[in-house]
């Protein structure tokens, strides 16, 4: 399946997958193909050891946390896989060996899993590919690795990398990426970084370049949406729904240090962030609950919209 000489694991094995739907329900018209985000708990960690049950239990929380943006209109499709830790994502350059080798398992992991889906799960279907922060790092690997083929291009509904910087730059240099212009255009790619008005300090999430869209109005430039634009924050405890939210936030897209940020201007950063991960006001680990309800519209939308412009 890989000419890498870093060996994937095998997606053959139902112990390799977090999610697969079951294969007596109805079947929806879509896949969703889900990566999670960085979930080592130890910041210096160089590759998750998924022999660890927490490990796979942490896998688990995230997609019953995400899952519910895309299950009403998807059919979810998720796998485990060996990633790095955060200080390996964030990393200047200057990566220790190990690191090195736990970021190519990580990949190759992701692409075995998605080759895999593909040849013996996806039946001809259109999919969405989805991920967070890493995870979508992941995805933006397989966009650009596997996406110059112009069928997986035509069976593409739409790419949420959610949290993970897609530059001007790349957008230049693949073709296959194409940026997401508004609420239902397809075989684009959605993301943003949210974060406070004012931080304490860097956001070491976004780099240089990155782009965004509004999840609120879909719109890329600087128009502001409202809270009343906001359907819903919905927030999670162990992978069940905590509280839901109407009207949480309004939010903007800012130029910040020549990186497009999504400002959300209602939360308060003492509250909403993670300081053990990242400075105050930096709002990457909502990046999905403060716009849940909006995404999981746009999820339907936009599948509506491919499913319509491809007699599907």
């Amino acid at each position: 399946m890989s000419d890498s000489p870093y060996q994937p694991l095998d997606y053959s094995l139902a112990e390799n997958w977090v999610m697969v739907p079951n294969a007596s329900a109805e079947q929806k018209a879509v896949d969703v193909f889900y990566l999670y985000p960085t979930l080592a708990t130890n910041l210096y960690v160089d590759s998750m050891n998924l022999s660890d049950p927490a490990a796979r239990d942490r896998a688990v929380v995230n997609v019953m946390t995400n899952k519910g943006v895309y299950e009403e209109t998807a059919n979810v499709y998720a796998p485990y896989y060996r990633q790095t830790g955060l200080y390996s994502m964030i990393g200047n350059g200057t990566w220790t060996e190990d690191q090195y080798v736990a970021g190519q398992l990580a990949y190759e992991d992701a692409k075995a899993a998605f080759l895999y889906y593909l040849e013996n799960y996806n039946d001809g279907k259109p999919f969405i590919l989805a991920g967070h922060s890493q995870g979508s790092y992941r995805i933006k690997q397989l966009m650009i690795d596997l996406f110059v083929d112009p069928e997986l291009q035509g069976k593409l509904v739409a790419a949420y990398p959610i949290g993970y910087t897609v530059s001007e730059f790349e957008l230049a240099q693949y073709g296959q990426l194409k940026p997401a212009t508004g609420e239902l255009d397809t075989g684009v790619i959605i993301t943003y970084h949210t974060q406070a008005p004012e931080l304490s300090g860097e956001n070491v999430v976004v780099l240089p370049g990155s782009i965004g869209i509004n999840p609120l109005n879909w719109k890329t430039d600087g128009t502001y949406a409202s809270a009343d634009e906001n359907y819903g924050a919905v927030f999670f405890e162990n992978g069940s729904v905590s509280s839901r939210v109407a009207n949480f936030t309004g939010a903007y897209l800012a130029e910040v240090d020549g990186s497009i940020v999504l400002i959300a201007d209602s939360p308060d950063p003492a509250v909403y962030s993670t300081p053990e991960l990242f400075a105050e006001g930096v709002f990457h680990t909502n990046d999905y609950a403060f716009f849940y309800e909006n995404l999981k519209e746009n999820v339907a939308k936009r599948t509506a919209a491919y499913l319509e412009k491809n007699g599907v």
